[in-house]
């Protein structure tokens, strides 16, 4: 089983991009998600390629990109988004907000400008978003996860949690 695994991971990270969404769009008509309002199955895909051993896998750990969720992981939530971290994210709610062109690039540079100010690492503001816009600790690069859930999505999931 593992080296299947392993074999389906290798066919996912090097396989046709085009075979492949065709098959990542049905797993996630068969986990009822609509995947009409979001980012593009390709770019999920290339987002996610790294991260998953099955599209299966793949889809579940991408709910997050396509809907909100409801709950958030206990232990994520305990370890991340203490009181100071949800002061941090109201710093770095403010200034996401900012960001006319809503671009990876554009989204990184703010967050460690962020992390910069309030003389903080990286990770103990990447780790407390990440958990407040996916409801996890595991996602793509911070960065580009934003990118993808779209900065209206990103806004809101933060005041949500800010409330």
């Amino acid at each position: 089983t593992e080296k299947l695994l392993w074999l389906n991971q290798h066919y996912i990270k090097t396989g046709d991009l085009q075979h492949l969404t065709l098959h990542l769009e049905w797993q996630f008509k068969q986990l009822g998600t609509d995947t009409s309002h979001g980012p593009s199955l390709e770019a999920v895909l290339l987002a996610q390629r790294e991260r998953a051993k099955t599209l299966r896998e793949m889809a579940e750990k991408s709910q997050f990109f396509y809907q909100d969720f409801s709950e958030i992981d206990e232990e994520a939530k305990q370890k991340h988004l203490t009181a100071a971290a949800l002061q941090s994210l109201v710093a770095l709610r403010l200034a996401l907000e900012k960001i006319e062109e809503w671009k990876s690039e554009e989204i990184h540079a703010v967050i460690q400008q962020v992390a910069g100010d309030l003389s903080i690492k990286l990770g103990l503001l990447a780790q407390p978003l990440r958990v407040a816009v996916t409801g996890n600790i595991f996602s793509p690069p911070i960065d580009a996860t934003l990118q993808l859930i779209g900065k209206k999505r990103v806004l809101d999931r933060l005041d949500r949690i800010l409330r």
